[in-house]
């Protein structure tokens, strides 16, 4: 196998985040040994060791969130579940959050208050699981909030009885006052972790494994695995749940609901960004490097066995090519909302796209059966292997037309992170 080429500039992700500590200690954060080895030396405490084992951290990266602050951390204090931590990471909010934030944590001692001066979520929250002090990890949205108050300890519980590395709940939309229950993870969890339906749906059809809300994860894997958050501007979840996946961990699976997502028009995920390509790409060229170097100890450890090595290489490639598939159409309707419902603006996006090697790899491979042969899901098969062919062949102005009316009509709803339901 041919070692992975670099790619172009503009992809490249900043792997060395500026951290703080506890508003004390500054490092730079370049891999999960430095971010392990600055817990051990800072994260000591006095507690009870298996208190501390047993204990939940809970991670709140905040940014002008003032609204749905009290919300969040109300559910988090009426847990019945009460050895936890809640770890607000205050992200250069211009309103009152802080403020917030920082009378919370003179009424309840397990409440603590950091500052994090770097931008993006994924900054906050390596900092805070730089601070955090359990056993357990567990990320929330400031925006958001946990279903009931028994949310932790269901978790839990599930966690110890099937020493699982990552627990996945379900999980509700909030919109306009009203809860509605997406996707769920019922029509994956049952298959083989380690097939492409299993891999398809999880993350990306519905998408339940993408999001880094709504699941508890070991600590001590995230440690040895050496797994954080890149430094991207969004979409940095869904890279770090992937790497989770790439490193083999236990899942469990809850059918409760324990977490509600509130749709926030003023959130990451619906803001129009002109360099949302460039982020999309950064994260396909990333797993791209991973994915090669994880081939390579694969085939290295098979010797001569030229059969199990024609399986292996690019077994898991297929999260590169359903990344770059779906992120066309997350940027062509960002494309087409944001310039007045312009055919033209989703035209050009679309050739950018298909400017890139990557991308055009991509689509020649989405084609064939190799990869979509393997779905159960029929109309989505469909769907990506037509749009595949139309790649190959040009036709963009087709596709323009064809995404246009999906956004009119509101089926791109159904095609969201619900994923569509057949």
């Amino acid at each position: 196998m041919q070692p992975s080429q670099e790619p172009p500039a503009e992809y490249r992700i900043v792997e060395n985040s500026k951290m703080l500590y506890n508003d004390i200690t500054s490092c730079n954060i370049k891999n999960g040994n430095e971010l392990k080895s600055v817990y051990i030396q800072k994260g000591r405490t006095d507690m009870d060791k298996n208190k501390q084992e047993q204990m939940v951290s809970i991670i709140v990266p905040v940014y002008n969130a003032e609204a749905y602050l009290p919300e969040m951390i109300e559910s988090v204090i009426c847990q019945t579940y009460n050895n936890w931590e809640l770890l607000l990471i205050d992200n250069c909010s211009m309103d009152n959050s802080f403020e917030i934030c920082k009378s919370y944590e003179k009424k309840d001692v397990r409440i603590r208050v950091m500052q994090e001066t770097e931008n993006g979520p994924a900054a906050a929250r390596n900092h805070g699981l730089l601070a955090a002090h359990g056993g357990y990890i567990m990320f929330l949205d400031a925006d958001d909030f946990l279903a009931d108050n028994t949310v932790l300890d269901r978790f839990v519980n599930v966690m110890k009885q099937e020493e699982a590395d990552i627990v996945v709940g379900n999980y509700e939309r909030l919109w306009n006052g009203q809860r509605f229950a997406a996707a769920s993870h019922t029509s994956f969890s049952e298959l083989n972790p380690d097939s492409e339906d299993f891999r398809f749906q999880g993350f990306f059809s519905v998408g339940t494994l993408s999001y880094v809300w709504g699941k508890l994860y070991r600590k001590q894997f995230l440690e040895k695995n050496e797994v954080i958050f890149e430094n991207l501007p969004y979409a940095e979840d869904k890279l770090f749940n992937i790497q989770c996946y790439l490193c083999n961990p236990k899942y469990a699976f809850i059918q409760e609901t324990g977490y509600i997502y509130r749709k926030n028009d003023d959130s990451i995920s619906f803001t129009y960004r002109p360099n949302s390509r460039e982020c999309w790409m950064a994260i396909a060229y990333r797993l791209k490097k991973l994915l090669t170097e994880k081939d390579i100890k694969q085939i290295r450890c098979l010797k001569d066995k030229n059969a199990e090595r024609e399986c292996l290489e690019k077994k898991y490639w297929g999260f590169i090519y359903y990344l770059i598939f779906f992120a066309v159409f997350f940027d062509a309707k960002m494309e087409y909302v944001e310039h007045n419902h312009s055919v033209l603006a989703v035209t050009k996006l679309i050739k950018m796209y298909q400017a890139d090697d990557l991308a055009k790899e991509t689509f020649v491979q989405l084609k064939r059966k190799t990869y979509t042969g393997k779905l159960s899901q029929k109309l989505w098969k469909i769907m990506i292997r037509g749009f595949s062919m139309a790649m190959c062949f040009h036709l963009y102005w087709g596709l323009a037309f064809g995404i246009k009316l999906l956004i009119d009509l509101r089926i791109d709803e159904k095609l969201s992170d619900t994923g569509l339901r057949e």
